[in-house]
């Protein structure tokens, strides 16, 4: 007779590992989401034809079945999932008829959902450890995110906040609420921290709902916090590592999760501080979809807003968003490195191999110097460039402390290449001043440029003996033909269209300002409406290839461009090795090239579509919205002041996908497997 794994043996009842335990929590908190479709669907439940009513009972009924049958009998409880699954769709087949956003979406998420639970394609998880979780902690879990998922979806997509609503949601809170405190309390003596965090988010829900008794949809919405915990910290980190973990470590240990994490709990952060009346300058809240627009903007570094910046948010809020742009554009890792090396405290091996491979990937040992560098050059660069510009300001009419503090905003918004400005129509007013202009395109340019890069610069300019790489050689070389290229294009292109009513010299200035900025900056001098169609062209491309690896700049990057551009070069001599400065450029380069551009690419037609499908604008008008905000550049034409709470939505997405990067989300979700030791037989294929 086999013996049971040690695991099983100790673990019995539910803290016995089963597959699907996850799945399982998910189900239970969606039962109750097929009446929200009926209704939506209909118009009401209860005047709905009784085939829908019982429809929706069946359905809620197989997921629940689902729930309870997937953890002894997976096969079944699978087929019972994908019958609910296949239900809840045909349930809601008007309203997808209707809307085809809405048929989009259900696809993607549909389709995403079956793959994920007959496991098609590569898993989310990397251990057999996580994939065979106890059943509590997947349940809590599992109906955590569910109701947060169900939260934000009635929150930020402007569904009426009906009884049926507040009961779909208050169904999976309810369940969250449940598995998470019967999680809490049969961990108390194992894991006391996370679970006293579970105890006390609930405590304080609780002591809130009285304040909130007379509006449901808040005193149940309190509640989602501690969905919000249970969903972070009903998680076990294997013990497998030589090293003692913590519950944290299955995200510090990842360097793409860590960075992916770390952006949006910034921006989530950003939400909560924005939306908060004291940031506006009415004294009332902007509400949470303009927050959480103008919070990922920010931290982003993107530069596109829905609300005008020095007219709608009061000094806290300005100050907010100058601190999410400051932080954002360095990187969180480069300020908690700092932080902790100020602490004096030891990251464990798995943070500092996170953090190393984000920041100083070929020199381990010189994390904190790497770090200090950075935080240095930023100083020296934002500080140099604030007195600059409070003296040009000065010299523009502003008061001293007006002054100062435009020239702080300003400052720091352009290295990080953000576009915020504290002038309604960014620096147009000052476009007959170059010292502005090329104070802030200076910035620009370094804050475009990776550290490696700037850290070389002298050397490269001096023609210095001392060895420059490669990486730093070609993104030098890449931003000084782009920024010739695009001053020579637009001067040309402009001169007699948006350039037209400024004297030579100024044109001369400007054209350059604007190569300088379409990139990734956001900043505009002149009326970028009144650009000619082939500037307009022109300013695509360029914001699709963006700034240099490593910095504050957005795109898929000069370096990934460049290395695909030598590859058609040497393809044409009949060369297929890559070199570049005297080095070979390995072919796992070139393919991660072509994956990012790949992404990229599908990531600007799919939200080009979303945006068409929802929104009503010209299409070109809206091509140069997406390639704006997944290149994080910030520059409009028009269009974001038209999008409304969906198009809001999509533009976000974009905009944070852009600034984590495509190749980012890609190995934010991929498993790691080791190479295979057994090779196949290669054979040519025919392309092109």
């Amino acid at each position: 007779m086999t013996e049971e794994p040690l695991e099983r043996q100790t673990a019995r009842g539910r803290d016995r590992l089963r597959p699907h335990a996850t799945t399982s929590g998910i189900l239970l908190a969606a039962a109750a989401a097929p009446f929200a479709i009926v209704h939506g669907t209909t118009g009401s439940l209860l005047s709905a034809p009784r085939l829908l009513q019982g429809g929706a009972a069946g359905v809620g009924v197989l997921l629940l079945l689902a729930a309870v049958t997937i953890l002894r009998r997976p096969p079944l409880g699978r087929t019972l999932a994908t019958l609910g699954l296949l239900g809840g769709g045909v349930l809601g087949l008007p309203h997808w008829l209707g809307s085809p956003l809405a048929t989009l979406s259900a696809l993607i998420v549909g389709t995403f959902a079956l793959m994920s639970l007959w496991k098609v394609g590569a898993p989310l998880v990397e251990l057999e450890r996580v994939q065979r979780r106890p059943v509590r902690e997947g349940q809590a879990q599992g109906a955590a995110v569910t109701a947060l998922a169900l939260w934000m979806l009635w929150t930020f997509m402007g569904f009426e906040r009906c009884l049926v609503g507040i009961l779909t949601v208050g169904w999976a809170v309810a369940w969250s609420v449940f598995l998470g405190l019967e999680w809490a309390f049969s961990k108390l003596a194992i894991h006391r921290v996370r679970a006293v965090a579970v105890i006390a988010s609930l405590a304080a829900a609780a002591a809130l709902t009285p304040v909130l008794s007379q509006t449901w949809w808040w005193m149940m919405s309190v509640f989602v916090g501690s969905a919000a915990t249970v969903a972070l910290v009903a998680r076990g980190a294997p013990q497998l590592e030589m090293e003692r973990t913590t519950w944290w470590e299955p995200l510090l240990g990842h360097p793409e999760r860590l960075f992916v994490g770390t952006f949006a709990a910034l921006c989530l952060g950003g939400m909560a501080l924005l939306a908060l009346p004291q940031s506006a300058t009415s004294g009332q809240s902007i509400g949470f979809v303009d927050a959480a627009f103008t919070s990922t903007s920010a931290v982003c570094v993107t530069g596109l807003i829905v609300l005008d910046t020095p007219v709608d948010f009061s000094a806290f809020g300005q100050f907010v968003i100058l601190l999410l742009i400051q932080v954002g554009g360095l990187g969180i890792m480069t300020f908690s490195t700092a932080a902790l090396w100020a602490l004096g405290r030891r990251m464990s091996l798995r943070h500092e191999g996170a953090v190393a491979s984000l920041i100083s990937p070929q020199d381990r040992g010189r994390l904190f110097a790497t770090a200090k560098r950075i935080l240095r050059l930023t100083i020296v660069v934002e500080g140099a460039g604030t007195i600059l510009l409070t003296a040009a300001f000065v010299a523009e009419g502003d008061s001293v402390a007006m002054a100062l503090w435009r020239g702080v905003f300003t400052s720091i918004s352009a290295f990080c290449n953000a576009g915020f400005a504290l002038q309604s129509d960014s620096l147009v007013p000052y476009q007959h001043s170059p010292l502005i202009l090329h104070t802030v395109g200076a910035l620009i340019v370094l804050g475009g440029l990776s550290p490696l890069a700037v850290f070389a610069l002298p050397a490269v300019l001096r023609r210095s003996p001392a060895p420059v790489s490669a990486q730093a050689r070609l993104a030098l070389s890449a931003a000084s033909v782009l920024l010739v290229g695009g001053f020579l294009f637009v001067l040309a292109f402009e001169w007699n269209d948006s350039l037209r009513p400024l004297d030579i010299g100024a044109k001369v200035h400007n054209a350059w300002f604007q190569s300088v900025t379409l990139r990734t900056a956001g900043f505009n001098s002149v009326d970028i409406t009144l650009v000619r169609p082939a500037t307009l062209i022109l300013m695509l491309l360029w914001m699709f290839v963006g700034g240099s690896p490593g910095s504050t700049a957005g795109g898929v990057k000069t370096t990934t461009v460049s290395v695909l551009a030598l590859s058609v070069l040497q393809a044409m001599r009949g060369q297929w090795t890559l070199e570049a400065f005297g080095k070979r450029i390995p072919e796992r380069t070139r393919a991660k090239a072509a994956v990012v551009v790949s992404i990229a690419a599908l990531t600007g037609l799919m939200a080009l579509v979303a945006v068409l499908l929802t929104q009503n604008m010209p299409t070109r008008m809206a091509v140069f919205e997406v390639v704006s905000a997944l290149g994080t550049v910030g520059l409009s034409i028009g269009g974001t002041g038209e999008l409304d709470g969906i198009g809001k939505t999509i533009i976000i997405v974009c905009m944070f996908v852009g600034r984590v990067g495509g190749l980012t989300l890609l190995m934010f979700l991929r498993e790691r497997r080791a190479p295979p030791t057994l090779g196949r037989p290669e054979e040519e294929l025919d392309v092109g």
